[in-house]
């Protein structure tokens, strides 16, 4: 007996973290607000930047990392990726933007890295929604999550639920589109996405709008 109870007590605990992403708690948003306040200018980046783009295969946990919705994982993405550095005074290093393609879904993924980082390490703005990219980017579709990563504490996020009243939390929304709507402005997103999809073999649409420009 003496040694069983010294096996459970040798055991490290585990403590687990639930997320209510549908109603975080008031302390929660109100530093979800103050996170979006501190990224919400026009960014003005320094010359260094990114473009890539490819096919890849994500397992369930990196999909959702990346901020994809629940069964994304294990299924062959199309992607088209852009990051842009912000120069050494900047409250933030960098900025990248993401746009997947898995079958009949396209998502897209915003994520600001702060350089102050003892209390926020980044900020995820994204939306998933049945729909080809080039559709995505013309409407500058709304987010629907958004992810606040910090130092050291569970993250804090806000998702869309269709059938919990959310109506509190609109303004959070609402500063979070505009976030994303001003980076995908200031990224060029309208013109280097479909650019970039039309080179992949087998991107069918982005390939005609290539040819109509």
């Amino acid at each position: 007996m003496a040694s069983a109870q010294e096996s459970r007590a040798s055991q490290p605990k585990i403590q687990v973290n639930f997320l209510n992403t549908c109603r975080p708690a008031q302390g929660d948003l109100e530093e979800m607000g103050r996170a979006l306040a501190r990224v919400k200018q026009r960014p003005s980046f320094a010359a260094d930047f990114e473009v890539s783009r490819g096919l890849a295969t994500l397992t369930e946990a990196e999909a959702r990392a990346a901020g994809a919705p629940a069964g994304s994982g294990n299924v062959p993405s199309e992607y088209v990726r852009i990051r842009k550095d912000f120069p050494e005074n900047a409250p933030l290093t960098d900025a990248q933007y993401s746009l997947s393609v898995e079958g009949h879904s396209t998502s897209e993924v915003l994520a600001l890295h702060l350089r102050d980082s003892r209390e926020v390490l980044q900020i995820l703005i994204s939306d998933s929604v049945a729909g080809s990219p080039l559709q995505v980017v013309k409407v500058d579709t709304p987010p629907d999550r958004i992810r606040i990563e910090r130092f050291g504490k569970a993250s804090i996020v806000l998702a869309r639920c269709g059938a919990v009243d959310q109506s509190a939390f609109e303004p959070l929304f609402q500063a979070a589109a505009n976030i994303l709507e001003e980076y995908r402005a200031a990224m060029a997103v309208k013109r280097v996405v479909p650019s970039e999809l039309a080179h992949l073999p087998g991107h069918k649409e982005s390939q005609a709008a290539s040819g109509n420009h």
